[in-house]
């Protein structure tokens, strides 16, 4: 698959759904998403002045001699860039079970956090797409580093996926991540007075959505699942899904619903999507992974914005079918009072659709990532 051959938006990816019968259609996605994002990546090295550290547990106590001794003895290894804390198996494999369930994290910083010896840097908390059933963080490495070269230790961490996971399995995990480098901070070398979030398509509605519950204590309140109040200085939204009540496809069916599993039709179409169009409300918490009340938190999740929300970046492409999406929340934010910049970007290139920031040889997707960086600063 070449670069013109590339996923470009959400309906391409959905009519991968039915490309090998006897596969389920998320399995059939999966594959047909990797190898478009390989294709898109393929070429790139990573920059000589960021080093990766990988695979610490965001839900295991940090090993802080483990990680010291890492830092410290990291200009006698051979791979001076790259530096395993922990071996991660099989997790970047699609077709795994680690793959959907695990707690990784890496942290990709300046080479000049391995040497000095008072860190305290400000940090990015990435946050991958992927529709809630696919990404990893060794599909955001490249775009990891490429945020690190701009003085920030950038976190790049997994969370646990559908179907395999249901609501609210990622957006807890998304708290936990937050936490650990909270409570880890100094060992971490990481300021967090100055936290920023950025995430796109899911990891957009993640974001938003982490930012929403930690801003509106109302609101959190009244979740029945781990969540925590820490809110980042800025966010930056790219491409994302908020209009959540909306959404009546087979990936966020995978993500909500109790019925919608690994038998799965290969067509794209899920044969419970009818049934949910039937769903009586009374109804709900047999059909959905949780109760009624717990469900209508999460599709009116909008509803609950307030002006404690971080400052925003939103950005969305004209070429992209979830565009309307970034203009409903940048209506919202409007109506409560948040400073925010609105950003369409892919007016004169076709090229741009959907996270085309994450193309690394997309001069607009290069534009859109220096103008990010510019808004953090």
């Amino acid at each position: 698959m070449d670069r013109e051959r590339m996923m470009k938006n959400v309906a391409e990816i959905f009519s991968r759904g039915a490309v090998e019968k006897n596969l389920p259609a998320w399995v059939n996605m999966r594959h047909a998403w990797k190898a478009s994002d390989a294709a898109r990546d393929r070429g790139l090295e990573y920059p000589a002045n960021v080093v990766q550290i990988k695979n610490l547990d965001y839900k295991k106590e940090l090993d802080e001699v483990r990680f010291n001794e890492l830092i410290e003895t990291w200009d006698k290894g051979v791979e001076r860039n790259i530096i395993f804390f922990a071996d991660s198996g099989d997790a970047a494999d699609v077709d795994s079970a680690s793959y959907t369930s695990n707690s990784y994290m890496d942290i990709c910083v300046p080479i000049s956090y391995m040497t000095d010896e008072n860190r305290k840097y400000p940090v990015i908390v990435s946050v991958h797409g992927g529709g809630w059933f696919y990404g990893d963080k060794e599909l955001y490495s490249h775009y990891c580093c490429l945020l690190a070269e701009h003085g920030y230790v950038v976190v790049n961490f997994n969370y646990r996926l559908s179907p395999q996971n249901k609501y609210p399995a990622a957006i807890e995990d998304v708290a936990y991540l937050i936490r650990y480098i909270h409570e880890n901070a100094q060992t971490l070398g990481i300021d967090m007075d100055n936290l920023y979030m950025v995430g796109d398509s899911a990891g957009a509605q993640l974001t938003a959505n982490y930012c929403i519950i930690a801003s509106n204590s109302d609101y959190r309140a009244k979740l029945d699942f781990f969540t925590y109040d820490l809110l980042p200085k800025k966010v930056c939204l790219n491409c994302g899904a908020y209009k959540m009540a909306e959404r009546n496809d087979n990936i966020s069916a995978w993500y909500l619903r109790n019925d919608v599993d690994d038998d799965q039709n290969s067509d794209g179409k899920t044969s419970s999507h009818d049934k949910a169009e039937k769903c009586e409300s009374k109804k709900i918490s047999q059909a959905y992974a949780v109760t009624e009340e717990q469900y209508k938190l999460f599709m009116d999740q909008l509803d609950y914005v307030n002006a404690e929300f971080p400052e925003a970046y939103l950005m969305y492409s004209v070429n992209d079918d979830l565009a309307s999406h970034t203009k409903a929340l940048d209506e919202v934010l409007n109506k409560v009072g948040v400073a925010h910049i609105t950003k369409a970007y892919g007016q004169n290139n076709p090229d741009s659709g959907h996270i085309f920031h994450m193309n690394m040889y997309n001069p607009e997707g290069i534009l859109c990532n220096e103008d990010e960086c510019a808004f953090m600063k």
